[in-house]
């Protein structure tokens, strides 16, 4: 897995800044095509402040830590330190990932979902949790929205990442001459 640095060219800096010990969760979402291919490309159309255009939701910020491209390469918009706005009531403790797609119309690619795989295993390694956008109780303001989407699966990938850290674990006290 290879996360690209997109920081300063995604960062509004409008300084929102936390403490990592106080993130709980990973948010996953989905971010239509229309906006961008690139978090460079969707930090921008986040700048756009119009009606109806996608910074009104925001307040022009840039709401996701990473964007996973169509092609699985990740692109890192925040830095965990900073609180993107994209999750009502939840933003301040959890880490959000945006997969470009239309997850109600068609399944992530299989190199997105591979990298999403990965991505969430690193995050889950220190804990982290893993929830789609609409499971989280008040996290928008739209009550039929179906953030990330039924295409992609949430369960299936909770579960591949509980696998893939538990194996991680034991391979680790293997390593260490523990005896299982």
């Amino acid at each position: 897995m290879v996360i690209v640095d997109r920081i300063n060219e995604c960062d509004d800096g409008k300084p929102r800044e936390r403490e990592l010990v106080k993130l709980k969760k990973v948010v996953v979402h989905k971010i239509g095509a229309s906006l961008g291919s690139t978090g460079p490309e969707i930090a921008r159309a986040f700048r756009d402040t119009s009606k109806n255009a996608a910074g009104a939701w925001t307040g022009g910020q840039m709401p996701y830590n990473f964007i996973i491209r169509v092609d699985g390469s990740i692109d890192q918009c925040l830095s965990l330190k900073d609180t993107g706005p994209h999750a009502k009531r939840w933003n301040s403790q959890s880490v959000s990932v945006a997969c470009i797609g239309d997850f109600t119309k068609h399944e992530p690619t299989e190199e997105q979902w591979l990298s999403l795989i990965e991505l969430c295993i690193e995050l889950a390694s220190y804990g982290l949790t893993i929830h789609g956008h609409t499971e989280l109780p008040g996290s928008s303001s739209d009550p039929a929205k179906q953030c990330p989407g039924p295409l992609l699966d949430l369960d299936a990938l909770r579960a591949e990442v509980a696998f893939r850290v538990e194996e991680r674990r034991i391979v680790g006290l293997l390593d260490a001459g523990v005896r299982l």
